[in-house]
């Protein structure tokens, strides 16, 4: 069924003009396509959503910045993990746990130079105490093999003066644990280890 767009009367689908007032029903059909281009067809609806690329629309993700602390805020945080770095190659723990710490990279240094300077002293001990027996060889007794006297003696001195890096860490970590940046005695103003440690640190940070 259609309807007369002059009066509003409904037209049977077989009728060629109203009944009412005698309009077409062409001028009907004519006026329905006309309001039809000018409103457009029917919309069709869909609920799903495109997914839109947030760095299509201009939201790059930014990197992760890492935290920038006061001084005090530093010692404060990473004087826990920081009197690791005397404790031999555990210095490498601070070295990569705490990698933006310039407080934790004091002491790294300064563990890194410890560290290095026992291993070279331990080295120039055993080759000296092996040139030694070679020239003062041990005598061999009822109880077995005896070192000579004089190797005794430079053995015990030399055991004697290692207990110095013992100290040394010992100072080390009591400074790193109170929270103070001071270098150790003697060896601490060696700075080729520390550069190296500042190569590392330019690397991973």
């Amino acid at each position: 069924m259609a309807f007369c767009k002059n009066c509003g009367n409904q037209i049977s689908d077989d009728a060629m003009f109203c009944d009412k007032c005698g309009t077409s029903v062409n001028d009907n059909v004519a006026s329905a396509q006309q309001n039809e281009q000018q409103y457009g067809g029917p919309q069709q609806y869909s609920g799903a959503q495109q997914y839109s690329d947030p760095q299509q629309n201009g939201y790059n993700q930014q990197p992760v910045q890492p935290e920038i602390l006061s001084d005090d805020a530093d010692v404060q945080k990473n004087k826990g993990i920081a009197w690791l770095s005397y404790l031999s190659l555990l210095f490498l723990i601070p070295l990569f746990a705490a990698k933006h710490s310039e407080y934790t990279r004091f002491h790294v240094r300064q563990g890194a130079t410890l560290c290095a300077a026992s291993l070279a002293y331990a080295i120039v001990q055993a080759v000296l105490m092996a040139i030694l027996n070679s020239i003062f060889r041990p005598e061999l007794t009822w109880f077995g093999y005896r070192q000579h006297p004089f190797v005794s003696l430079v053995g015990v001195i030399l055991g004697l003066a290692s207990i110095f890096f013992l100290v040394l860490a010992i100072i080390g970590i009591v400074n790193a644990a109170t929270g103070k940046r001071a270098e150790l005695p003697i060896i601490g103003k060696f700075d080729l280890i520390a550069k190296l440690i500042d190569k590392i640190y330019d690397a991973i940070c």
